[in-house]
C-alpha cells in the first residue's frame, strides 16, 4: 500500500490530493514491519542535482489524535494557492512559515491518518506511532549529515502538538539521541489521568479494527474556541480540508501506553508552549510538565495570549513561530530558559 491507496493519493481524490501542492512526499519504511509511512517535506531540494540546502535545521511535526499533518500544518499552502490570491484564502502553512524562517520543517503521518495507510490491525497504537517516529527521524538526519560546528544543520528537532506531545515525549524518553530539541505544543500531558490497560483475559476481543466511523464538520472545527482568533473563513477551509484528509476516524488502542509519560524522565532541551486559554492544556498541567522536566538542558516555557489549542493557525500565529524559532536555534545547552 502507499499513499495512493489513502484520501489523498491522486487516484482517490483530486481534491484531496491537491492538498499536497508545494509539498516533497516521501514513503519512509517502518522498522519490523517495511509499513510506509507518508513523510512531508517542503521545498527540500535534491541532494544529488546540487539544490539541497543542507545549513538549514530540519524540524519533524507530529500531528495530533484527529487529523493529518496536511491539513494541521500546511492548510491553504502551495503555489496554486499563492496565485489564485483569493481575499481570506492566505496561507496558514506553518510548514511554509518555517521554511521561509530558515528551518526545514517536515511532518509526518500516523498509520490511519492523511497519506499512510492503515496496517493490517487498522488500530493506532502509541508504542507503534514511536517506533515510526524513530524510523523518521533516522531517515531526517540520513539527509541532513551534520556538517560540524561551522553548519546549522544535524539531528532534527521533534514537535509534538496535542496528544501528538505525548508521542514526542515518548520518544524523547526512549531515543533522546535520535532528536536534537523537543517542543511539547500544547501538550494534553495531565499526571492525575491514568488511562486502563485491556483486561488480560478478555474473551471476544476485536483484534482487527474494520469499523469505519464518519467525521463531522463540528469536529473538526472544535479546537478553534475564541471568537475572533481566526476568521470564520480559513476555519471553514480547515474544516473541509481535514474532512478530506481523513473523512473517517483513525481509531486510538492501548492508551494505557501513555501511562509511562514522566517529564522527569525528558533530559533534551524542551519547550513547552502553548495558548493562554487551551481548554486541552490548562495551566495547571502545563505548570506540573514543565517544573518536573529533567535537569541538565535547556527548558522554556511560553503561553500564548488569546490563543487556544491551535495557536499555529490562529491570527497570532507570528508569535508561536517567533518563540519555536528563537528555540531551535538556540544551541546552548546546561541552562535554564524560563519565560512567560
Amino acid at each position: 500500500m502507499t499513499i495512493e491507496d489513502t484520501p489523498l493519493g491522486k487516484s482517490q481524490s483530486e481534491a484531496g490530493h491537491a492538498l499536497l501542492d508545494g509539498l516533497d512526499v516521501y514513503t519512509v519504511p517502518a522498522s519490523g514491519d517495511g509499513h510506509p509511512m507518508t513523510v512531508y517535506g517542503i521545498d527540500c531540494g535534491d541532494e544529488e542535482e546540487g539544490s539541497f540546502d543542507g545549513t538549514r535545521k530540519p524540524v519533524l511535526m507530529l500531528h495530533g489524535r484527529t487529523w493529518s499533518s496536511v491539513p494541521v500544518y500546511h492548510l491553504l499552502g502551495g503555489p496554486k494557492n499563492a496565485a489564485a490570491a483569493v481575499p481570506g484564502k492566505e496561507s496558514r502553512s506553518l510548514m511554509e512559515t518555517l521554511r521561509d524562517a530558515g528551518l526545514q520543517p517536515y511532518a509526518m503521518d500516523f498509520r490511519g491518518f492523511g497519506g499512510t495507510p492503515k496496517d493490517d490491525h487498522g488500530w493506532v497504537e502509541p508504542n507503534r506511532c514511536v517506533a515510526d517516529v524513530e524510523s523518521v527521524l533516522k531517515f531526517i538526519a540520513e539527509r541532513h549529515p551534520d556538517p560540524g560546528s561551522g553548519g546549522q544543520s544535524g539531528m532534527p528537532a521533534l514537535m509534538g502538538w496535542s496528544q501528538g506531545a505525548l508521542v514526542a515525549q515518548l520518544v524523547a524518553q526512549k531515543s533522546p539521541d535520535l532528536m536534537s530539541k523537543l517542543i511539547l505544543y500544547g501538550s494534553i500531558y495531565d499526571p492525575l489521568i491514568r488511562y486502563p490497560p485491556s483486561p488480560l483475559y478478555a474473551k471476544n476481543v476485536d483484534l482487527r479494527n474494520e469499523t469505519a466511523v464518519e467525521h463531522t464538520f463540528d469536529g473538526a472545527i472544535e479546537d478553534f474556541t475564541i471568537e475572533g482568533s481566526i476568521p470564520s473563513e480559513p476555519a471553514r477551509l480547515f474544516a473541509e480540508a481535514a474532512l478530506l484528509a481523513d473523512p473517517f476516524t483513525a481509531q486510538w488502542k492501548n492508551l494505557h501506553q501513555f501511562n509511562i509519560c514522566d517529564p522527569a524522565r525528558v533530559n533534551v532541551p524542551t519547550l513547552v508552549i502553548a495558548g493562554d486559554q487551551d481548554p486541552y492544556a490548562p495551566l495547571r498541567v502545563q505548570t506540573d510538565l514543565f517544573c518536573n522536566l529533567g535537569r541538565g538542558a535547556d527548558r522554556c516555557w511560553k503561553i500564548i495570549a488569546d490563543a487556544d489549542h491551535a495557536v499555529h493557525l490562529l491570527d497570532g500565529r507570528d508569535r508561536f513561530v517567533a518563540t519555536f524559532k528563537s528555540f531551535v536555534d538556540n544551541a546552548k545547552k546546561g541552562g535554564v530558559d524560563h519565560y512567560h
